[in-house]
């Protein structure tokens, strides 16, 4: 059963605190050779999350791919994190990181969703709509403040 975590931000920061947090998971993630997909809410948002694995820390390079919307369905085999703000995505990952987009039909087919919330209203607001969603479809729920 796909378990779900969410990591609620406790404070504000910055424009790139969220997705330098994205960044530390994915990390982890990779270092255990899974296959994640992180769900940007926009273009923008996965471009600069785009730039920041390869900058987040001095000595860390996290092999990635930056998707299109077109390219959805049968990214390359070879890389085990992509990045895109498509919710169309064959094959489905190992762990889905979810930066606030709506929840996709086929996170069941994941092993683990990790939910990421911002601090403002609004991005709680959203949060809270997922967090039941995925209540109601009785899966496991964790939530983590970071």
């Amino acid at each position: 059963m796909t378990e779900v975590d969410f990591y609620v931000m406790d404070k504000a920061t910055d424009d790139d605190g969220l997705l330098r947090a994205a960044c530390r998971l994915v990390h982890t993630v990779w270092k255990h050779e899974k296959r994640v997909y992180v769900l940007s809410t926009t273009d923008r948002e996965a471009d600069r999350l785009d730039e920041l694995l390869w900058t987040f820390t001095q000595d860390s390079f996290l092999p990635h791919e930056r998707l299109q919307d077109s390219q959805g369905s049968n990214p390359a085999p070879v890389t085990c994190v992509l990045i895109g703000t498509t919710t169309q995505l064959e094959p489905v990952p190992d762990l889905l990181i979810n930066l606030g987009a709506p929840v996709p039909e086929w996170f069941t087919q994941c092993a683990r969703v990790m939910e990421f919330v911002a601090f403002d209203p609004q991005s709680k607001a959203e949060g809270r709509q997922r967090y039941r969603a995925y209540r109601e479809q009785g899966v496991p729920l964790r939530t983590h403040e970071i």
